[in-house]
């Protein structure tokens, strides 16, 4: 089947299997390939290269003539790739290779390109037909979206996704817009679809700063609670935001196990051993180190950093630890440090909770105050 990757986009071009017609531009990527000379087609292999856009993998010279196509055998020792904008408005031929044979006879170099993989949330986003009137033609993964803030236009700025939100999408921005929006090339912001009056979908980045929230009214941690509770009520982007700008001047509650050195656990056990009728009310000074060391929970195959606004909401969870109350920036940087590969942050796990996933951690961090 003939098709134009102008005319029909990326998808029939991605992991697909693809001849491409040789023409002069072109010979210098199949010179180290057997049948070269007279190939008139190159047979090629589509995925997405996170940084430089929709390429084409050189599988094997490809010769077409009035009874079909045939294929050299490949090069495993060479890697010779094509990017899309060299071919985009030629006429290219798709096989959709239902038995299996092309890629059994190609699969070490198809294999290898597994390597470009960027996670399941890219890969979810490259399926999302809503984000289409917005991506690059020759990048699918970078996103035209427009930066909002009070006092200033809108600016279109080019955006690549890297991970999604539960009601956003997370992107680093990729060129320094013309105005003052307080975010700069290579940072990351959150952006959303919006549909306009004419059913068009634009993506946008909401950038206007929050109302100042002073220390009193964080303090007991029920302002952060509350918020909690109106986007659990209802989820929607501004009860998103309002959830992060207020976790980034509070203080949490982080429960701990206490670690003390070899010498102050061998005199523990010595006292437990003298006192036949236990140790309980009993002063124990610590001479060596005391580590406080994060508790982790688990749910299923996820791990989380469980965080609390205040002490009561740790409920009977807590009397199990010791427990330190630190600025949410340092709780974050310990679960960036930590050593299990966490799934996110979770406040208030035992009461309302909320997840605050890993991808956006880096607003928080950069959200101003």
């Amino acid at each position: 089947m003939s098709i134009k990757y102008s005319e029909v986009g990326f998808r029939a071009f991605y992991h697909n299997f693809i001849a491409v017609p040789m023409k002069d531009s072109l010979k210098s990527v199949l010179q180290d390939f057997s049948g070269a000379d007279k190939a008139n087609y190159i047979l090629t292999y589509g995925y997405i290269d996170h940084t430089v856009g929709l390429t084409l993998e050189v599988l094997a010279a490809a010769f077409r003539d009035d009874k079909g196509f045939s294929f050299e055998v490949g090069n495993k020792e060479i890697s010779s790739k094509i990017r899309i904008g060299n071919v985009m408005d030629d006429e290219c031929f798709y096989f959709d290779d239902e038995d299996g044979s092309l890629y059994k006879r190609y699969a070490d170099k198809v294999d290898m390109l597994k390597s470009y993989s960027e996670g399941d949330e890219v890969e979810e986003s490259r399926n999302m037909n809503f984000l289409d009137g917005s991506r690059s033609p020759e990048y699918p993964d970078d996103v035209l979206v427009y930066l909002l803030k009070d006092g200033n236009k809108p600016e279109g700025c080019w955006v690549r996704i890297e991970g999604l939100a539960e009601h956003e999408i997370i992107g680093t921005l990729l060129n320094e817009p013309d105005q003052n929006f307080d975010y700069h090339e290579g940072e990351k912001i959150a952006f959303y679809a919006q549909q306009t009056e004419d059913k068009e979908i634009l993506l946008c980045s909401n950038m206007n700063p929050s109302k100042k929230i002073t220390a009193e009214d964080l303090e007991d941690g029920k302002m952060l609670e509350a918020a909690i509770h109106t986007f659990n009520e209802e989820r929607t982007e501004d009860h998103l935001l309002d959830i992060m700008e207020i976790l980034r001047d509070s203080y949490v509650w982080i429960p701990c196990n206490a670690v003390i050195s070899d010498v102050d656990q061998a005199r523990l056990l010595a006292m437990l051993e003298e006192k036949e009728d236990g140790i309980i009310g009993e002063e124990f000074v610590t001479h060596g180190e005391t580590r406080l060391i994060p508790d982790i929970l688990q749910n299923g195959d996820n791990f989380f950093f469980p965080v609390f606004s205040n002490e009561e909401a740790m409920g009977e969870y807590g009397k199990s630890f010791s427990k330190v109350q630190k600025h949410f920036l340092e709780a974050l940087a310990l679960a960036k440090n930590n050593e299990k590969d966490l799934a996110g942050i979770v406040i208030n796990a035992f009461s309302e909770p909320y997840v605050l996933e890993k991808e956006i951690w880096d607003l928080v961090e950069k959200m101003k105050s």
